[in-house]
């Protein structure tokens, strides 16, 4: 018996290694030689779009074959389009995926209006930043205080009705008593940091501060702008300002905050479309792994000034999970805020 089981374990000590090789060889003959398309659910010049083109010029020589990848920028209702395309449209062989917003896997717990994907089917990569959000204010606004933002209507840019730039207004002022107003219609980042520069908007949420540092380094520097407030799960240690977890009333508005603001732990997540072979999902997750360890990708990360703060495929993965498990009660008393209700 025991001579069995040892020949048993042999032959699988042998097997496994070469199902390895095979499906490695597999991989490398379907991407050498192939382009891949990198849909980027914003439009060129934001930090989306730089993070996605820095993983485009360095991801390549992590994957078997070494496939060329191009960037293909497809902007629309906070890159909800960009989420639909991907479940929907794109090929299911490994030759497509993209980066998102990270409230966009969030969206359909709030409402399913436009959502044509589900979000506990993609195959996440893996997401290069995760980060505390702020309350930004343009300095030379009415607004520079925790009780302004109480006290008086405060006009604050938004990408989408689907993006944390319009949903966190919609958050605060229901569960701490702010009086945000929501401008809608910007496309991306580019075009609302110049609607706040031009005062069109007071304004925005949801941005991060190590983003604010890293791509608009004069509004620091220059003490253009102001945080009364941060969003996220927990304290930067940068700054002084008060969380809005903190200001909760109960623990009821606790868990809805906590829902909300989690999107934060994926800010800027890589996904693939579901049906993907297993083997080529793995290609895609390890090269993403291998990259934003690369040390010519984290030398290059630095001077252009992008923020690396990496959150695993499993992590997204279990996220999405414990979110989509939610109590249903608490889960309906968040749609009806977010959708203003």
């Amino acid at each position: 018996m025991k001579a069995h089981f040892a020949a048993v374990i042999a032959i699988a000590a042998a097997v496994l290694p070469a199902t390895h090789v095979t499906a490695q060889n597999a991989v490398q003959k379907f991407y050498a030689g192939r382009n891949i398309d990198m849909v980027i659910g914003y439009p060129p010049g934001g930090g989306f779009d730089g993070s996605a083109r820095l993983l485009i010029r360095h991801m390549p020589k992590h994957l078997p074959g070494s496939p060329a990848m191009i960037p293909k920028n497809m902007p629309g209702a906070g890159s909800l389009v960009a989420a639909n395309y991907l479940y929907n449209v794109a090929p299911k062989d490994g030759s497509e995926f993209g980066i998102i917003g990270g409230s966009v896997p969030f969206g359909p717990l709030w409402s399913r209006d436009g959502v044509s994907f589900e979000a506990t089917r993609f195959s996440w990569i893996g997401s290069m930043d995760r980060w505390n959000g702020i309350v930004l204010l343009w300095g030379t606004g009415q607004a520079k205080t925790l009780d302004d933002l109480r006290k008086m209507e405060v006009p604050v840019g938004a990408t989408g009705a689907g993006d944390v730039t319009a949903i966190y207004p919609r958050v605060l002022n229901a569960l701490i008593g702010t009086r945000f107003r929501i401008v809608g219609g910007y496309r991306g980042t580019t075009d609302l940091n110049l609607a706040i520069e031009r005062g069109e908007v007071a304004g925005r949420l949801g941005w991060c501060w190590d983003c604010v540092k890293a791509e608009k380094p004069n509004w620091v520097n220059d003490k253009h702008i102001i945080v009364p407030l941060q969003l996220g799960l927990q304290k930067h240690p940068d700054l002084d300002a008060p969380m809005a977890f903190d200001l909760a009333k109960d623990e009821e508005s606790r868990q809805i905050m906590r829902l909300v603001l989690g999107s934060q732990e994926m800010a800027r997540p890589f996904v693939a479309p579901p049906g993907v072979p297993a083997e080529r999902i793995a290609a895609l997750r390890k090269a993403f792994e291998d990259t934003v360890k690369d040390k010519d990708f984290l030398a290059e990360a630095q001077k252009v000034g992008l923020p690396v703060n990496i959150a695993y495929w499993h992590e997204l993965e279990k996220l999405i999970k414990d979110v989509y498990a939610t109590p249903e009660p608490i889960v309906a008393k968040a749609a009806a805020i977010v959708n203003g209700k």
